[in-house]
């Protein structure tokens, strides 16, 4: 058996552990930022990262990394063939994979040692940089020196929401497969292992030393989440909780990442969303998954929960919601079944015409010239000249009978007021 240090940083925990083959990423360019989703709903992003003082391996980096999120996703549904890691894609030129991230961090290499340092100051660095969404989990593949011996990997985070980090120190492990290290530190970024797990390691049990380790358990030494790594067993001899009794698949009232919202139902029903877009504007949704500038449809697992936001483009207002929501706040939806929004925009202001028939004339409450702030509340007033009465609107006015009228402001004012001699 191989001993590897264990640490913890919040509830985080660090590993040792093994995994990768190649393919290749389909692809290409570095981008600093998280390009637009292919993927809807909460999910997972990639992302390779190197000292300031280190060459650039991305071109080679990416498909090692693209090979072992691969590797993961056939292994997870080796073990629960209900369920796969929710990846971030991206849509290139030779089509859709993974979407990842190549970042040149600030700090020299010599600023990253001891692990609980690195981890944090690189965290801090990646959400600082926008890499900070609240329905994300991040991978990151370290390429630089060894930030502490033995250890592999970091990983911390919350069960039910992010951002959360998964670290793989690259260099740190040459010897253990990455695949295996990815996916023991993308549990802890899940939320594992939960309070309340039975076999948590304890000053008894624990193989790398005497004191009690909540991070880990200990029942068997084929758990991916077990401190310690035996030289020469790769991911796939590896399972997903031993005995489900743990963190995974579990009959206990504690967090089961089973459950976790970054796992694509693979038997779920999949629903479509479709935003149609009039005027100019554009459409996002809180949980990733739509950018539309223009109308689109998007794909979601069935029973998802999210909120539509309308921006409209600079000069331009949002004027409402069709369809599934109505009204200007944000829209919110669950994809039970296809759902079909409209969203509207129109000018910030908006032309105003008013004319008169007969003798008197037309006022407005609040004043207002040849244009007007679209939305805003608006009062018309037909006032008679003496010996003439109001008879009646024409115009956006047309179905008001008295002498008072408040339009819609949205797109335009044109009301022409009718007298008639008494």
């Amino acid at each position: 058996m191989r001993r590897l240090l264990v640490l913890a940083v919040l509830s985080a925990a660090l590993w040792g552990a093994p995994g990768a083959f190649a393919a290749g990423w389909c692809g290409s360019g570095e981008s600093a930022a998280d390009r637009p989703d292919a993927t809807t709903g909460a999910q997972i992003h990639a992302i390779w990262a190197i000292p300031a003082d280190s060459p650039d391996t991305f071109a080679t980096g990416a498909g090692k990394l693209a090979d072992d999120l691969t590797s993961l996703s056939t292994w997870w549904v080796g073990q629960d063939p209900t369920r796969t890691p929710r990846i971030d894609n991206a849509t290139f030129p030779t089509g859709s994979c993974a979407d990842l991230s190549f970042v040149k961090l600030a700090e020299p290499a010599s600023a990253f040692t001891g692990a609980n340092n690195a981890f944090s100051s690189i965290v801090l660095e990646l959400e600082t940089g926008g890499f900070a969404n609240l329905f994300k989990k991040y991978i990151v593949y370290y390429d630089g020196p060894t930030v502490e011996t033995d250890v592999c990997g970091t990983g911390a985070g919350d069960f039910s929401s992010g951002p959360s980090f998964a670290i793989v120190w690259l260099q740190g492990c040459p010897d253990v497969p990455s695949d295996e290290i990815e996916a023991h530190e993308l549990l802890h970024a899940m939320g594992a292992l939960p309070a309340g797990a039975p076999n948590a390691c304890t000053a008894a049990n624990n193989p790398v030393g005497a004191f009690a380790d909540a991070g880990h358990p200990c029942d068997s030494s084929t758990d991916v989440l077990y401190p310690e790594a035996t030289p020469g067993v790769q991911l796939s001899q590896l399972v997903l909780d031993y005995n489900h009794d743990d963190y995974y698949g579990h009959s206990g009232a504690w967090n089961d990442l089973q459950d976790s919202d970054w796992l694509h139902v693979l038997a779920a029903p999949i629903v479509p969303l479709t935003v149609k877009i009039a005027g100019a504007g554009f459409v996002t949704s809180v949980m990733p998954g739509v950018v539309c500038s223009a109308s689109c449809t998007t794909q979601w697992d069935g029973g998802t929960s999210t909120a539509l936001l309308a921006q409209a483009a600079h000069g331009k207002r949002f004027v409402g919601w069709a369809g599934s929501c109505t009204g200007r706040a944000d829209c919110d939806v669950r994809l039970g079944s296809p759902i079909s929004v409209t969203a509207t925009f129109g000018p910030a202001r908006i032309p105003v015409a008013l004319d008169r028939i007969g003798k008197g004339s037309v006022t407005c409450t609040p004043r207002c010239g040849k244009t007007f702030a679209a939305g805003s509340r608006l009062t018309l007033h037909a006032v008679a000249a003496k010996g003439w009465k109001f008879a009646s609107w024409t115009g956006d006015c047309a179905k008001v009978h008295v002498a008072t009228c408040r339009p819609k402001t949205d797109f335009h004012i044109s009301a022409r007021a009718v007298f008639r001699k008494r």
